[in-house]
């Protein structure tokens, strides 16, 4: 290999070159053009050399397992954690059909001596070019498995489809000593009906759940009966706090209904960029679920930050986030939701919701700067004053509503004491407000 050439150009090359190979193998009659490949690759591994059809015409879940097994196979010394693979997972174009669960990698437990695999890249050409048809017979399966085993991991450059609607694409269970962070996804697309994309999973005492993870460039379709991403499986367990660190930068988040993120526990969610659409006007969905399962929390895991995202809601049952946290820190920043602010439901529509009632009379700071927001926002308060929490708005723009606050005004709550809010340099319409402090 030429040194000075980038590895996965070397990677695609090869590949390519065996695709070249089994179609010229098609041309002579010597057999599909899946039966091609040497597999005799240093640094990577061709599903279509281990059989894979790559025409989705019958299940490649063999020919995917037993590449698996040879990357897995393949490690290396590291000066860092022991070994890594050295050989990359390659998918070339085309569409696989996977109809059993766990075979893109196979489910062992790594704190059950199947050890940690630290470092791990699966590799298609392109969100479209490559893709998986996940397609069980049976239901409630999962296509991988993350058990305590693979951390490090880059997958990118595919497409993953569904057609069982009670399937999960991946369950991760992670704890301090076997960990599952540092995941990371670059173009990659989810489509189909799923029951849940991603849950996060862990046991009730550990303090350090290790389970970072990425979305860089990446497009979430589809239906979720759930939600596509699921921070904390086991509500109850205390520790699940510590699910920390989350990315999404510059995604297409476009899908049909069910919940993008739903966040049971804790942790810190940073989504930057990209634009991020209901697609089905007469279902109900939301964006971000923050959720009161559990009583206790840890200071530094309540945070959720957006910037210069545009939303899209196309139906009065859609909303950009319902929050039941009772602290932490909630802040959009450029972000806008208007698009649709000009249809007849759009004065009807309650697009942003916080309980302030859920665990006392307190709340998080919710902050709201430099947005254009649409519909109206509610507060659920009982008869008590805040004590902790406050909603703020810096320069914002409220379309569809002719006053700030009250019962139909921009923002509102449900109980006799109101929540704690303040609006500054704010328009509404086309007029500016007077700012608005409460308490004054």
């Amino acid at each position: 290999m030429t040194r000075g050439m980038d590895r996965r150009s070397v990677i695609r090359g090869m590949a390519t070159a065996g695709a070249g190979a089994a179609a010229g193998a098609l041309a002579m009659g010597s057999g599909p053009a899946y039966a091609a490949g040497s597999g005799d690759d240093p640094y990577s591994v061709d599903v279509i050399a281990k059989g894979a059809d790559p025409t989705g015409a019958t299940p490649s879940d063999a020919a995917f397992r037993a590449a698996a097994a040879e990357v897995l196979a393949s490690f290396q010394p590291d000066p860092i954690s022991g070994a890594v693979p050295k050989k990359v997972l390659v998918i070339p174009p085309g569409t696989y059909l996977l109809t059993q669960p766990d075979s893109l990698l196979p489910n062992v437990n790594g704190e059950g001596g199947g050890g940690i695999v630290d470092g791990l890249s699966i590799t298609g050409y392109g969100k479209r070019l490559s893709r998986i048809v996940y397609s069980p017979a049976a239901n409630d399966t999962t296509l991988w498995t993350n058990y305590q085993r693979y951390k490090n991991i880059r997958i990118s450059g595919l497409t993953f489809t569904s057609t069982n609607a009670t399937s999960s694409f991946n369950y991760a269970y992670s704890s301090a000593t076997y960990g599952v962070q540092d995941t990371w996804y670059t173009d990659v697309e989810w489509r189909g009906s799923w029951k849940r994309g991603i849950g996060l999973d862990g046991p009730a005492t550990t303090s350090n759940l290790n389970s970072e993870m990425g979305w860089d460039h990446c497009q979430v379709g589809g239906s979720y009966s759930d939600a596509f991403l699921v921070m904390g499986m086991t509500p109850a367990a205390t520790q699940q706090d510590q699910f920390l660190n989350y990315w999404f930068r510059d995604c297409k988040v476009e899908y049909q209904s069910g919940v993008f993120v739903k966040n049971n526990r804790g942790g810190s969610m940073n989504f930057i960029g990209g634009s991020y659409i209901l697609t089905d006007a007469a279902s109900t969905g939301t964006f971000f679920q923050l959720t009161a399962d559990a009583t206790t929390r840890a200071d530094s895991v309540n945070r959720l930050y957006a910037q210069g995202i545009r939303f899209e809601l196309r139906g009065v049952g859609h909303k950009v986030i319902d929050s039941r946290w009772y602290k932490g820190n909630i802040t959009f920043e450029s972000c806008d939701d208007t698009a649709l602010s000009f249809k007849s439901w759009a004065p009807d529509a309650v697009t942003h919701v916080y309980d302030f009632n859920a665990n006392g009379s307190r709340g998080p700071m919710v902050r709201y700067v430099d947005c254009g927001l649409m519909g109206s926002h509610q507060v659920t308060t009982g008869a008590t004053p805040t004590t902790n929490g406050k909603v703020l708005y810096d320069g914002c723009r409220f379309i569809d509503m002719s006053t700030a606050t009250g019962t139909t005004g921009f923002l509102r709550w449900t109980g006799s004491a109101a929540p704690r809010h303040e609006m500054r340099d704010c328009l509404i319409g086309a007029n500016y407000l007077a700012d608005v402090k409460y308490p004054a």
